[in-house]
């Protein structure tokens, strides 16, 4: 009876330390996955940023040539009624 008690404790524990190495195993993949997924969103944040800035650039860009099609055009009737 002693060493199916001894044998059982000694499973416990061998089962403990197994489940302890897989939990340590899966927290480290979990960190893994983690850093990962950071660093994904910190690229895909820059991407943003990135983006923005350029499309803030190209509306810069819209308003002059908005703004140069405006002077053409209120340009235009005069030069026709020089002619």
């Amino acid at each position: 009876m002693l060493i199916l008690a001894g044998h059982g404790v000694l499973g416990d524990l061998f089962a403990t330390a197994r489940d302890r190495i897989a939990l340590r195993k899966e927290r480290d993949q979990l960190a893994a996955t983690v850093e990962r997924l950071q660093t994904e969103v910190a690229v895909e944040r820059a991407k943003r940023l990135e983006l923005e800035r350029h499309a803030a650039d190209l509306n810069a860009q819209v308003a002059e040539l908005n703004g140069q099609v405006e002077f053409l055009k209120a340009r235009r009737p005069l030069a026709k009624s020089a002619d």
